[in-house]
């Protein structure tokens, strides 16, 4: 079966690590015999607006660029600086990649394209599926249905026009899925949530991976990983660590984002500047040794789809508290696979990080339980799984011929002559 993979969020020069989720999906898919095109589009302002820094550092990023083996192609959509025009984004994005579709459909026909995040990827996708006659399915994947449409009645418009008009829409947890039902009625739904590699993904010396880090080999560690944004909760994490008043314990931040400053300046106010270490952005590749390193990892989420940290940390045998929002308590079940806490809770968070770091039976047997549950459901593989399922129902909604009686494509795709 072949699939266009259209996501601005996608691996580049600029920023490896941006959209590696999708990679990591995709390259699960290839190798589940799915052949993909990617097509992920930069922003581009004219020269007048280049001044702007957010503008300015796309310009590094070529046409085309290989991720993984993959031939990513970069078409360039006019964006104006601090979401300016977002309700439009999805309008914008189509007429940029029209000419594009067109030239790679000659070269290699598709059967579905799949975008990523209803807007602006999605609403554009259902443009070009309709142009060029191609189902078209749209993952959402959080902020695209909880914090988007809030901005404006047409950004919230355009968002409730790609849910309905999607020959399909994948959420990542079954908690988006009812926020999005809420929104407006798809034409069909799915939840699939997000996974993690195996091959990169399982326990590592401690020791060793602190050693690997350059950390203390001998404190406790508590570890956030994620972007430094407002509806992450770090806030929150910092006031806890603070109250758990521990002299033996360092605090982690890894990542990067807006907040940085800011939080920087109130691990100050709070005086645990001393313990506290922000390691900043880091590859991918290193973040096994960031979780393997940490005595626990902490989710202080205000808002979530299905954050991929949850595989990811579950698979490495670390125990995790998280908030109880969005599609973390489909995972993270309470005293089971973790400990759960409410949102905006700095206290909830100290007294669980107290249980954890004293209890270490505790701290084992849920992250025991938590690895073999992620084990059995939560990897790349076994969501590649369920996405090709949809692409197959997808692709016999569309042509009932174009799927063998053994249930494989028949490979009737759509070209352009």
């Amino acid at each position: 079966m072949n699939v266009l993979l259209l996501s601005h969020m996608f691996p580049n020069p600029l920023d490896p690590c941006a959209g590696i989720f999708v990679l990591e999906q995709a390259k699960a898919m290839r190798a589940s015999g799915i052949n993909l095109q990617v097509v992920s589009p930069m922003p581009w302002a004219p020269r007048v607006l280049r001044f702007y820094p957010s503008v300015r550092k796309y310009s590094v990023v070529p046409a085309c660029w290989e991720v993984d083996d993959f031939v990513v192609q970069y078409p360039r959509v006019p964006t104006l600086p601090k979401n300016l025009g977002f309700s439009i984004s999805g309008v914008l994005l189509y007429l940029s990649c029209r000419s594009l579709l067109a030239k790679l459909l000659r070269k290699e026909p598709v059967n579905v394209i799949h975008a990523h995040t209803l807007l602006p990827d999605g609403f554009a996708a259902i443009l070009l599926g309709r142009e060029f006659g191609v189902p078209v399915i749209c993952t959402a994947h959080g902020s695209d249905v909880n914090v988007y449409p809030s901005r404006s009645r047409p950004t919230r418009w355009a968002t409730q026009w790609a849910l309905r008009h999607a020959d399909h829409v994948i959420t990542v947890s079954e908690n988006l899925k009812a926020e999005a039902l809420a929104l407006a009625t798809p034409r069909d739904i799915s939840a699939v949530r997000n996974g993690a590699t195996t091959a990169n993904f399982h326990p590592y010396d401690r020791a060793e991976a602190r050693s690997r880090l350059n950390l203390d080999p001998l404190g406790r560690m508590v570890t956030f990983i994620g972007y430094l944004r407002p509806e992450k909760g770090i806030e929150f994490l910092l006031e806890a660590f603070a109250g758990l008043q521990r002299r033996d314990t360092s605090l982690c931040v890894v990542g990067d984002g807006p907040l940085r400053d800011s939080l920087i300046a109130r691990v100050k106010q709070l005086g645990i500047a001393d313990n506290c270490v922000f390691a900043g952005k880091r590859p991918h590749s290193e973040i096994p040794l960031w979780i393997s390193g940490s005595d626990c990892v902490v989710l202080p989420s205000l808002s979530e789809g299905f954050p991929t940290i949850l595989p990811e940390v579950m698979l490495c045998g670390v125990p995790i508290i998280a908030t109880a929002v969005g599609g973390i308590p489909e995972a993270i079940w309470h005293g089971e696979t973790g400990l759960l806490v409410p949102s905006r809770d700095s206290s909830a968070i100290t007294k669980s990080l107290a249980n954890i770091l004293s209890d270490e039976q505790l701290a084992s047997r849920i992250a025991n339980r938590a690895r073999d549950m992620a084990k059995r459901s939560l990897t790349w593989e076994a969501n590649a799984r369920r996405m090709i399922d949809v692409y197959e129902n997808v692709v016999r909604q569309a042509d009932p011929c174009a799927i063998t009686g053994d249930g494989r494509s028949g490979l009737q795709s759509v070209s352009i002559h």
